[in-house]
């Protein structure tokens, strides 16, 4: 796959993750099958998690302390990427917004970075 098809893919698999994924809480499905079961995830500055399974923890836990349902994010109005790696701005419902640097292997995210 050329570096442009795979940045495309990689893009609309990041859509899914956070349209359906995440907007729907789908934990262990759509949001898990668009991670490497060795994850690290760099969420807002704080100590990376290591694998799906503790990012899955930290996403439930700030959740809850949202209110117990997902922000909704409606957009990503900023979309583009390079190689492995690909850079998104979600915009929540309500006017948030958030920023997720990703680099991908095989068509998963192996590393993340988060700032909302």
């Amino acid at each position: 796959m050329q570096e442009e098809d795979r940045v495309k893919a990689n893009l609309k698999s990041m859509d899914d993750l956070d349209f359906v994924g995440w907007n729907s809480a789908d934990w262990n499905g759509v949001f898990a099958h668009h991670h490497t079961d060795d994850v690290s995830v760099d969420w807002k500055g704080q100590a990376p998690t290591r694998g799906i399974e503790q990012h899955i923890d930290a996403m439930k836990a700030y959740v809850d302390s949202v209110g117990g349902t997902p922000p909704q994010i409606t957009s990503h109005p900023i979309a583009f990427g390079s190689g492995d790696w690909t850079c998104v701005v979600g915009e929540f419902e309500g006017g948030g917004r958030m920023v997720t640097v990703a680099k991908w292997r095989d068509g998963e995210i192996a590393e993340e970075y988060i700032w909302a």
